[in-house]
């Protein structure tokens, strides 16, 4: 299967990175955010992300918002496109309405996806 689709795979995103911000449940936002470091969501957000390493989009989380970053792994509900350097990986009940381009797209069997994929190479 293409992409990854279908798969139990395991992630290659390390879980290492250490999460410096968070917009909890109950926090809903609006505008840019420029991260430096890992960032986790649970909350809502609209708007520009940017993150030089993971983004982590929780099971609540509601993200109205184009995305760029190293990584991102999310089971919440993502309308935007998504620019990552190496990996996505989308999971239930995560769902994905607009463009992903990345270097790896690893998606849960079931996980509701609408838009394109552009599957980029590896930088030299």
């Amino acid at each position: 299967m293409p992409f990854g689709l279908g798969k139990k795979k395991t992630s290659k995103i390390s879980h290492k990175t250490k999460t410096t911000s968070f917009i909890s449940e109950s926090t809903t936002l609006e505008g840019t955010l420029k991260v430096k470091g890992g960032l986790r969501i649970d909350g809502r957000f609209t708007g520009r992300l940017e993150s030089d390493s993971l983004i982590i989009l929780g099971n609540t989380a509601q993200v109205n918002a184009d995305i760029k970053t190293e990584n991102l792994i999310s089971s919440g509900q993502v309308v935007g496109d998504v620019i990552s350097r190496n990996n996505v990986q989308i999971s239930l009940p995560g769902s994905v309405k607009g463009a992903i381009q990345t270097r790896e797209l690893i998606m849960e069997n079931g996980v509701y996806f609408e838009g394109s994929c552009q599957i980029i190479k590896s930088q030299p």
